[in-house]
């Protein structure tokens, strides 16, 4: 078989993408997954929320994609805690709470706690969180949601030279590629962490972290550590995406990072072939079906002439007639009011089209 044939071909990389790949991969199908980066997921806090699952409803079928992404998840070592049902109040950048039904471990743990001792700790420098206005602001919206809890704020000073501005981003890249600097924030953290139970964190424990790493680093501090989503990217966001595409990789889906689409082909109605910028010279892929999972940008890649789907999650243009038989649109889609309304309905489009997408096998050979 040739290098650059596939059953499925995947483009774009966030949350509809990777489960789309993942679908079709579960189906031992030979899977690639093109795209230039992560897609908006990390944009936001980094969860699922109970107001976009109530928008997605109660079908069987997003049981069962919000199950199938969680058991990925939990495989690629960045799990998410809660389920459909659940609504935890977690606290925001804001200092104010969202009700959340799933999300990373280390956001998850850190819903108002009464009996809790809880330090806000802010790093000098990171003016994107300011532990003082935080703390003053956990204590009086959870004294609104009638749980009785105080917050205290404490801030650390680090060394390192971060670069201005100081952003979670960089201090999340240090964690990740530097013992030492681990070593020192877990020193300053032990010192402001003294007498509490619990502490609250920015956002910044490493952007390829696992949960195993998070919890090893969790138990030597010797109390709770909870994380804060601030302003994007969220570093538990890229944490998940980071994790779910190496994931993906081990697999065996063969990723093609930070490489364009220029161009599908068309041969005998169906979408064989792909064009992506590959560096010094363009590549063709081949492929039986094909997942275009890039969001707005998706009717731009396909000319602008598509403005609506089928039931099959394939594309139509202005007069109705199919683009191609073996061609699904995954996530938000143009004007699709359906596929619009958030990363819970881009998981259900993913687990839907990949698995669309792998019924097709034999179906439309690529030549």
């Amino acid at each position: 078989m040739e290098s650059n044939r596939y059953d499925v071909v995947v483009v774009g990389a966030g949350l509809a993408g990777l489960t789309a790949a993942a679908a079709a991969v579960q189906q031992n199908l030979k899977a690639a997954l093109v795209a230039t980066g992560p897609g908006s997921f990390v944009l936001g806090p980094g969860w699922l929320t109970t107001a976009d699952i109530a928008r997605a409803g109660s079908a069987q079928e997003l049981k069962e994609a919000i199950a199938f992404f969680c058991e990925k998840s939990l495989f690629a070592g960045c799990s998410l805690e809660g389920d459909l049902s659940t609504a935890r109040p977690l606290p925001t950048l804001l200092g104010d709470f969202q009700r959340v039904a799933l999300a990373p471990s280390s956001l998850w743990k850190a819903e108002p706690r009464p009996d809790t001792s809880s330090a806000v700790i802010g790093v000098r420098g990171l003016s994107s969180f300011d532990e003082n206005f935080m703390a003053a602001r956990l204590s009086e919206c959870s004294h609104a949601l009638g749980f009785s809890c105080a917050y205290a704020a404490r801030q650390i000073s680090l060394s390192r030279n971060f670069g201005v501005p100081v952003t979670t981003l960089r201090i999340a890249t240090y964690f990740d590629r530097d013992p030492e600097f681990r070593a020192e924030l877990m020193d300053a953290l032990r010192s402001a962490a003294q007498g509490f139970a619990r502490v609250l964190l920015p956002g910044m424990l490493g952007l390829h972290s696992s949960d195993h790493q998070i919890a090893q680093f969790e138990h030597d501090l010797g109390c709770s550590i909870c994380e804060v989503p601030t302003l994007p990217p969220s570093v538990p966001g890229l944490r998940v995406f980071h994790r779910l595409e190496s994931y993906l990789g081990k697999l065996g889906i063969e990723l093609f990072r930070g490489y364009p689409v220029q161009s599908f082909e068309f041969h005998r109605d169906a979408c064989t072939e792909l064009r992506i910028a590959s560096p010094g010279h363009s590549m063709l892929l081949r492929a039986e079906s094909v997942v275009l999972a890039t969001g707005r940008n998706s009717a731009e890649l396909l000319g602008n002439d598509c403005v609506r789907l089928d039931e099959q999650m394939r594309p139509l243009t202005s007069s109705g007639a199919l683009v191609a038989p073996n061609l699904f649109i995954a996530g938000s889609f143009l004007s699709n009011a359906e596929t619009s309304r958030g990363d819970t309905l881009e998981i259900l489009t993913g687990y839907r089209a990949g698995n669309l997408a792998a019924s097709t096998r034999g179906n439309y050979a690529a030549r």
